[in-house]
């Protein structure tokens, strides 16, 4: 831990603020609130859902008011044919008796009266015009209110609904997908940066093995017992574990700065949380093909688009059907209002497209083709994503038996080392022999931390895929810590 300690802060800038030391728990809490990635599908899923909830909403009237500031001018032209012959026929029928009531007037004069009357009459309808033109112009402000809702629809809104919820679907599934990738990868980051930890304390220490076999070389060469040639071996060894240090260093600067940024912490993180395997025995393969055929995103997804697609089926033929509609008007100001313009009007109306410049039968054959591709490509979703839990359950089952199977590799690289350099110290054992067992035992060492490594990334991989990556937090308390033999 002290070398780990020293690498740490040989990578750190003068004045900087040290990482921060954080669990792997806090670690996901720490990413679920600040991956754009997830805000991004977060921000996708909401519109989703806003328009199903729009969508929703299809069957109420739309009501509408339109207000209406205009000028205008209107002639009309009526007909006196037929009035001006009835006002003729009544004139003639009334003066004779018009005539024949004035008092004081002698009979002679009134028949003279009688027949001047009769005969001026006709000429003096024969003298008004036929028609008359009446002409306006106001100007007004004409309020009105309609509404309009959707009776029958051939299936239009049903359809377009179930769209709008597939949609959601489809969205949240590639949320999901997007959740899963966020986990594994921050797996992958953070238990990458706890497995380049072990990987510098083991180049450190294997350096520092060497500097002491070095030591005890260069004594044994003063004294004659060694020659220079294998003292040489020796330094050749430990200059080759001075540079592996360096690039372990390298490395886990690399890996802790990128887990730092994929959490945006500034000043760094430490993880505390361990490596660890599970020695017993995966559950059976079956359970994990079974949970992911029915979660799986990418089975979400297709079933998504199989929904969608048969929404674009109902939608085709809805162009087939009749529509049918209810609507109402109001006039709010009537003295306003036009000579031909109701106070209020309701009905229905009915529509039916008899033709289109879209062509009906190649849009269903289409929406019925998308359909059927959409059924090929759920049933290929199951088989990829049964294959990929089979992958990576397998390799989860062979990370665990690396690690069990390199305990005995450990402890013969352990003694074989303590043999070789007791040997050495007697002189009855060469340098070179010396040095490969220092390097079996880091290579052993690396090897039990990187299969534990494997253990974990393809544990998260395989919970993800059968959708059971909640259960990755019981694994972890469950199972056996790794830490630096």
């Amino acid at each position: 831990m002290a070398l780990l300690l020293a690498a740490t802060a040989a990578v750190l800038p003068a004045g900087a603020s040290p990482p921060i030391p954080m669990t792997f728990d806090a670690a996901q809490a720490r990413r679920q609130a600040t991956s754009p990635v997830l805000g991004a599908s977060s921000a996708d899923l909401a519109a989703a859902e806003a328009q199903a909830d729009a969508a929703a909403r299809l069957y109420r009237p739309t009501v509408a008011l339109d207000a209406q500031w205009l000028h205008y001018q209107k002639t009309f032209d009526l007909s006196l044919l037929g009035a001006l012959d009835q006002v003729e026929s009544v004139a003639s029928q009334l003066v004779p008796g018009i005539i024949g009531d004035l008092p004081g007037v002698p009979g002679e004069i009134l028949q003279l009266i009688n027949a001047r009357l009769r005969q001026t009459l006709p000429e003096f309808f024969a003298a008004l015009p036929d028609t008359v033109r009446i002409r306006g112009s106001q100007t007004t402000l004409r309020p009105v209110v309609s509404a309009v809702m959707p009776i029958y629809t051939g299936g239009a809104i049903t359809a377009s609904r179930e769209a709008a919820d597939a949609n959601v679907g489809l969205v949240r599934a590639l949320r999901e997908q997007t959740q899963d990738l966020e986990d594994v990868q921050l797996v992958q980051q953070y238990f990458g940066v706890v497995l380049a930890q072990q990987a510098v304390q083991i180049a450190g220490e294997t350096r520092d093995g060497f500097e002491l076999h070095l030591h005890n070389a260069q004594l044994m060469e003063r004294e004659g017992v060694l020659s220079t040639a294998q003292r040489l071996q020796v330094q050749v060894a430990r200059d080759t574990a001075q540079r592996q240090y360096d690039r372990a260093q390298l490395e886990y600067d690399t890996a802790s700065r990128a887990l730092a940024r994929s959490l945006d912490e500034a000043a760094g993180v430490t993880p505390e949380s361990p490596l660890f395997v599970d020695r017993t025995p995966l559950p059976p393969l079956e359970g994990f093909i079974t949970q992911a055929e029915g979660g799986h995103p990418l089975v979400a997804q297709a079933e998504a688009r199989r929904r969608l697609a048969g929404a674009g089926v109902e939608l085709a033929r809805s162009r087939y059907r009749p529509q049918v509609f209810a609507f109402g008007t109001y006039n709010l100001d009537r003295d306003s209002a036009l000579p031909i313009e109701p106070d209020w009007a309701v009905g229905l109306a009915l529509r039916y497209e008899l033709l289109s410049t879209l062509d009906r039968r190649s849009t269903l054959s289409a929406a019925n083709a998308r359909a059927s591709a959409a059924d090929h490509d759920r049933m290929a979703a199951r088989d990829t994503v049964a294959d990929l839990v089979t992958r990576t359950y397998n390799l989860v089952e062979l990370a665990r038996r690396d690690f069990v199977t390199l305990d005995s590799s450990l402890a013969a690289a352990q003694e074989n080392l303590r043999v070789q350099d007791l040997g050495f110290r007697e002189g009855e054992a060469p340098a070179s022999a010396l040095v490969d067992a220092r390097n079996l035992l880091g290579s052993a060492r690396l090897q039990r931390a990187a299969a534990a490594y494997e253990y974990v990334l393809s544990l998260a991989s395989l919970l993800a895929a059968s959708d059971r990556y909640d259960t990755f937090a019981r694994y972890q308390r469950s199972s056996e810590p790794v830490t630096t033999p």
